[in-house]
C-alpha cells in the first residue's frame, strides 16, 4: 500500500506547478490545448458553420482557437502560478529591427526547404501531406491580403512566441541554455503538424532561440516572424513556395525552381551569419557597463528553473504522446 501511496502522490505532484521550474512541465498543457482545440474545431465544422475550414475565414476561426487554448491560456496560467516573466524585458529598439530585418533569410531558408523536400517526398513516391491548418484563397486583393497576414502570422508569432519563448524558455537555466538551442526546435517541429516544412521549422526555431537570447524578450521573435512574412510577399516572385493545392505528382513541379531554391539558401546562411553576429553585439554592449562588467539584472531568464533534467518528466512524456497521436491522425487524412 505504501508502493502505490507513493506512486500516487507521485503522479499528483507531476501535475502541480514545479519548484524549481522545467522546460517539460508546460508541454502537457500545450499539448493538451492542442488536442481540445481538435476536438472542438472538429466539431464546429462537422456542418456548424457555412464555410469550410480552409477557407480564409475558417482559418481564421482555426487559428484563434488553437493560439487561445494551446498557447497563451498555458502561458498565461503558468506565469501566474510560477511568477513567470514570460516576456522577458526592454533591451532597445536596435535589437528588434535587427530581429525584424533577420526574417528576410528565414523565409529564404523556410521557402527553400520546402520546395526541395516537396520535391524529394514526390520523388520517392509520396502524396502530398497538407499541414493540420492552411486555407486557399482564389481572387487576393488588399484587405485579404491583411486578414492572411494576422490570421497566418501576427497571431499565430504571438501566441507561438509567448508559449515556446516565454513560458518553456524559462525552464532553462543561464547554463542550459544551448541545450535550449537543440531542444526548442524538436518541440517546435512536433507542435507544428506540418511534414513538409519541417526542416525549415527545425532552422527557424534555431535561429529564434538565437534572437529570443540576443534580445532577451519575446518581441524579437515576434517581429523575426512578421519580418520573414513581408519578405514573402516582396520575394515571392522571384523566391515563392510551391502551391501543394496544385501539385499532385513529380512532374507537376517545375523544374526552374531549383535556380532559384539552391542560390537562396546560400544568401540566406551569409544572411544568418551576418545577423547573429550582429545582434550578439548589440546584446554584448547592452549587457555591459561603462567599464566592461557584465550587468546582473534583477530578473534574468530562468532563474527559477531547475536542471536540464528536471525537464525529462511525467507531463513531457504526456505532451508527446498526445502530439505524437496527433501527428498521426493528420498522416491517416483525419483534419478539421
Amino acid at each position: 500500500m505504501d508502493i502505490l501511496k507513493s506512486l500516487g502522490n507521485a503522479i499528483v505532484n507531476a501535475f502541480k506547478f514545479p519548484k524549481p521550474y522545467n522546460w517539460g512541465y508546460p508541454l502537457f498543457y500545450g499539448a493538451a490545448g492542442m488536442g481540445i482545440s481538435m476536438a472542438m474545431l472538429l466539431l464546429l465544422f462537422s456542418g456548424m458553420f457555412p464555410f469550410s475550414s480552409t477557407s480564409l475565414i475558417g482559418c481564421a476561426v482555426i487559428v484563434l482557437v488553437i493560439v487561445m487554448f494551446a498557447f497563451v491560456t498555458p502561458s498565461v496560467i503558468i506565469a501566474e502560478k510560477c511568477g513567470l516573466n514570460v516576456a522577458g524585458r526592454y533591451t532597445g529598439i536596435g535589437v528588434l529591427i535587427l530581429s525584424f530585418l533577420s526574417g528576410a533569410p528565414l523565409y529564404l531558408m523556410k521557402a527553400s526547404f520546402h520546395n526541395l523536400l516537396t520535391a524529394l517526398w514526390l520523388k520517392i513516391g509520396g502524396t502530398i501531406v497538407f499541414p493540420a491548418v492552411f486555407y486557399h484563397v482564389e481572387t487576393e486583393n488588399g484587405l485579404t491580403l491583411l486578414l492572411e497576414i494576422l490570421i497566418d502570422t501576427v497571431i499565430p508569432a504571438f501566441g507561438f512566441a509567448l508559449f515556446f519563448f516565454g513560458a518553456v524558455w524559462q525552464g532553462f537555466t543561464e547554463k542550459n541554455k544551448r541545450l535550449a538551442y537543440i531542444v526548442l526546435p524538436l518541440l517546435i517541429a512536433l507542435f507544428s503538424f506540418d511534414f513538409l516544412d519541417i526542416i525549415g521549422i527545425l532552422i527557424i526555431g534555431w535561429w529564434l532561440c538565437v534572437v529570443r537570447d540576443n534580445t532577451e524578450n519575446i518581441y524579437g521573435v515576434i517581429l523575426s516572424l512578421i519580418g520573414s512574412r513581408l519578405t514573402g510577399i516582396l520575394a515571392g516572385g522571384i523566391v515563392s513556395e510551391l502551391d501543394l493545392t496544385t501539385i499532385r505528382t513529380f512532374s507537376d513541379i517545375p523544374s526552374t525552381f531549383y535556380y532559384s531554391t539552391v542560390p537562396a539558401i546560400i544568401i540566406a546562411a551569409i544572411m544568418m551569419a551576418f545577423f547573429k553576429k550582429t545582434l550578439g553585439e548589440f546584446h554584448f554592449t547592452y549587457s555591459a557597463d561603462i567599464y566592461g562588467d557584465d550587468k546582473h539584472p534583477e530578473d534574468t531568464d530562468g532563474i527559477k528553473a531547475g536542471g536540464i533534467i528536471s525537464g525529462i518528466n511525467l507531463t513531457l512524456v504526456l505532451g508527446v504522446i498526445i502530439c505524437a497521436v496527433l501527428w498521426i491522425l493528420l498522416a491517416k487524412g483525419i483534419r478539421i
